[in-house]
């Protein structure tokens, strides 16, 4: 009777990793569809610039010279272990770089403009180099989004949910196309580091994904300095999950948040020892980043910067993206959500983590709007991430007040969403194919 219990528990297993693995692809694939209208734009911005930096990361680790490791504010360093390595073996003239570089300064322009015009001439002289560069990145998001979709069981959101939350993310032209090399490793480590907390803080026992949540902190940070969020977003993560206080509990929060840092520092500096090396250069690189904090706000700036470019993108959003199953069931959670007549839909969902993810937005959002320099909608794409978690949720409430309401059959409901995920396939398949346009004017 064990036999057979333990066989059919690991069939089901095996039937939903493959489930996984069908739909990653499968969103590969449809996302590959984005380059029949914008063929060059496969080299996400700037890769060009992290091909170079690459190389001299890697030539400097090479003979443990940790200086110099810092070639930008973002900085990027995991960009340079995860990718850059390849570079080492590839048969391309980097010397050719630093001459486009050099040439490009010396006529008052700026390198990272002349790389990113996004022609096809461009892309074809760095096509090969593009490829060996993005092929880590491809098997690195693989591994992502099977993580992304195991933490959503953990956190006890239904097969349904983390499917389509699956589906939308592997779908999302925001992760694969338009955002700089960094940007994707914020993405990636940022939501890795924030579901693994919420894993810790739902468990509280098990204090391998306190760990992991540090490791993946650590190493948003090391992608870019924005992945800073997490530190103290993770303190009100704790005391949320706490509430209400009380002497042994706030003992607990210390201790746990202490062995957090311990971890996220000591990983900071395996993967950075410039950290221990050459702390001047690490000081630096915060006294002169402008990603983080506005020193001075300029209002007439600010406005044009913030409030023309957010208008902007409120009425592209609704021209392009009301044809986006994504976006649309994003708008159906906050209609059930605000109704009190449909609420209780998700009443059998993990209401503290829905909670924490919402605010995650919202003060991630906050953060590039008020308090960062650069207001620009592209520094948000962590949001547009983890937004596919509760698009998926308002999918399932609004499927199940259908369902409701119809009052189909229980054993009729497996079918009902495979139907939806198909028409959800085609709908997402027409927005990417034709979506070109909107992207190129809002970023």
């Amino acid at each position: 009777m064990n036999l057979m219990s333990d066989f059919k528990s690991n069939y089901r297993k095996l039937e939903e990793f493959v489930s996984v693995l069908v739909v990653i692809f499968s969103g590969f694939m449809i996302v590959s569809l984005f380059k029949i209208n914008n063929f060059w734009t496969f080299a996400s911005l700037d890769e060009m610039l992290w091909h170079f930096r690459s190389r001299i990361f890697w030539d400097k680790m090479a003979v443990l010279d940790f200086s110099g490791l810092i070639q930008s504010a973002q900085p990027g360093i995991t960009v340079y272990w995860f990718t850059g390595f390849l570079m080492k073996f590839i048969d391309f003239d980097f010397c050719d770089v630093q001459r486009r570089i050099t040439e490009a300064q010396a006529n008052g322009l700026d390198f990272n403009e002349v790389t990113n015009a996004n022609n096809l001439e461009t892309y074809r002289v760095y096509e090969t180099i593009s490829f060996a560069f993005n092929v880590p990145l491809f098997i690195l998001m693989v591994i992502f989004f099977i993580s992304f979709y195991y933490l959503l069981r953990k956190l006890k959101f239904n097969q349904v949910i983390s499917i389509f939350s699956l589906f939308f993310l592997s779908t999302s032209i925001c992760l694969h196309y338009w955002i700089t090399p960094s940007d994707k490793m914020l993405n990636i480590f940022l939501t890795l580091s924030l579901l693994t907390i919420l894993v810790h803080l739902s468990t509280r026992k098990d204090k391998k994904y306190l760990a992991l949540s540090a490791v993946f902190g650590s190493l948003a940070v090391l992608s870019k300095l924005s992945g800073l969020f997490i530190v103290p977003f993770l303190v009100l993560l704790f005391i949320y999950y706490r509430w209400p206080l009380n002497k042994k509990k706030i003992i607990i929060i210390i201790k746990s948040l202490f062995l957090w840092l311990l971890i996220f520092i000591l990983i900071s500096i395996i993967f950075l020892p410039t950290i221990i090396t050459n702390p001047s250069e690490v000081l630096a690189l915060f006294s002169n980043s402008n990603h983080i904090f506005e020193q001075n706000h300029n209002i007439s700036n600010y406005t044009n910067k913030v409030v023309f470019n957010y208008t902007k993108l409120l009425s592209l959003a609704v021209m392009g993206y009301m044809t986006q199953v994504s976006f649309l069931s994003f708008l159906s959670f906050l209609f059930l959500k605000l109704n009190k007549k449909y609420r209780s839909v998700f009443d059998t969902l993990p209401k503290k983590h829905i909670n924490a993810i919402i605010a995650y937005m919202i003060l991630f959002v906050f953060m590039v709007v008020v308090v960062s320099k650069n207001h620009e909608i592209r520094f948000m794409s962590p949001v547009f991430v983890i937004i596919n978690i509760i698009s998926a949720i308002g999918l399932y409430g609004a499927v199940e007040v259908l369902l409701s309401k119809t009052k189909i059959a229980e054993k009729f409901k497996p079918l009902f969403y495979i139907s939806i995920y198909f028409i959800a396939i085609i709908f997402q398949t027409l927005y990417i194919i034709s979506s070109g346009f909107l992207i190129k004017e809002i970023f």
